[in-house]
Parts: C-alpha cells; sequence; structure tokens
C-alpha cells in the first residue's frame, strides 16, 4: 500500500509541476519525462524480451509527429494532439511489429534499422511539412488540456 502511495504522490507532483514550476523548468521536465518513457519502452523490449532494436526511435517520432502536425498545421490544442501521438506511435509499432516480429537476432536489428532509415527519408522527403532534418517547433502550448 505504501508503494502505491508513493506512486500516486509522485504522479501528482510531477503533473502539477507545470502550474508552479517556471515556464522553463517545466519544459525541461517535460522533455526528461517524454526520454524517460521513451528508455522504459526500450528497456521493455530489450531488457525484457531481449529484442535489440536499432529503430526505436521511429517510433518515437511517429508519435512526436503524429501529435506535432495536427497542433501545429490544425491550431490542435494538447489534450487532442496527445491522443493522435498516442495513436500516431500505436500505429507505428503494430505496423513495425507485425513484419519485424517475423525475424529474430540480427535479421531482427537489420530489419527494425530498415525501418527507421525508410521512415528517416519519408520524413526527409516531406520536408516542406516536416521540416526534414530539423523538424518544426510547436508554438508553446497552453496549459490546458482541451
Amino acid at each position: 500500500m505504501k508503494v502505491w502511495t508513493l506512486h500516486l504522490a509522485l504522479l501528482a507532483v510531477l503533473f502539477t509541476a507545470q502550474f508552479w514550476l517556471s515556464p522553463y523548468h517545466a519544459t525541461n521536465l517535460a522533455r526528461i519525462m517524454v526520454l524517460a518513457v521513451f528508455a522504459m519502452g526500450y528497456n521493455l523490449a530489450f531488457g525484457y524480451t531481449g529484442l535489440l532494436s536499432l529503430g526505436h526511435a521511429l517510433l518515437l517520432a511517429a508519435g512526436m509527429y503524429a501529435a506535432g502536425l495536427p497542433a501545429q498545421l490544425c491550431g490542435w490544442s494538447a489534450g487532442p494532439a496527445f491522443i493522435a501521438g498516442i495513436a500516431g506511435g500505436g500505429l507505428a509499432a503494430a505496423a513495425l511489429g507485425l513484419l519485424a516480429l517475423r525475424t529474430a537476432g540480427v535479421s531482427f536489428m537489420i530489419v527494425t534499422l530498415m525501418f527507421a532509415q525508410a521512415g528517416f527519408l519519408t520524413l526527409l522527403y516531406f520536408a516542406p511539412i516536416t521540416g526534414g532534418d530539423d523538424g518544426f517547433a510547436v508554438a508553446a502550448a497552453s496549459r490546458t488540456l482541451f
């Protein structure tokens, strides 16, 4: 019971931190939390299953672009963009997983690297929309979800 209480308290502090931290520190904390979730996903894939993915960043990019493009081009607020990011990353993971999980070992690494390079070249091809190598900057998000 104590562990769950501690976890819930930590989540409450992290969720409310955007309201009492300065914008600079809130932005840095958000970046740190995104990279922590990225590391947990990699730990799940490699640490628990032994599948060494060389294209793990493709899934992060798919989720980020799925959230960022509607926010930038359509003016979506943080809530719907967040849901779109989860859906985009999930769809990319499902598509990649259906094909890559048919292999094992070094073949799995090569297939995931191939998908990562294909995703990178796709971003370069659509550079007027995606910003190419540099990406694009979304306007500062409001502190409301919807």
